[in-house]
């Protein structure tokens, strides 16, 4: 009869230490939960905004422009389309 007692008591002992891992485990995982829910709402306002991460047809990137640079340029960048129009500019006189 003591060994069923015996073994009763260890079996209370274990659950219970058992229980009291579950309920910390739970409380970990019950604080995870608001964060999760605050980034699924912010994911969703995003993905309505951009369409997924598409970008909706109505926005267009505009191309970089070709631009050629020669030498004694001073850094200056010349449309590498340009016509007769886009001269050199002249340098002022200088005062004497």
């Amino acid at each position: 009869m003591t060994d069923v007692l015996t073994w009763t008591v260890q079996q209370r002992l274990e659950l219970e230490e058992r229980a009291e891992l579950l309920r910390k485990e739970l409380a970990g995982i019950e604080s995870q939960l608001p964060r999760l829910e605050a980034a699924e709402v912010v994911f969703g306002q995003w993905a309505e905004a951009t369409d997924g991460g598409r970008r909706s047809p109505g926005i267009v990137e505009p191309e970089p422009e070709r631009v050629a640079a020669g030498p004694g340029a001073g850094g200056m960048r010349w449309p590498a389309t340009g016509s007769a129009s886009m001269a050199l500019p002249r340098a002022a006189p200088t005062p004497r």
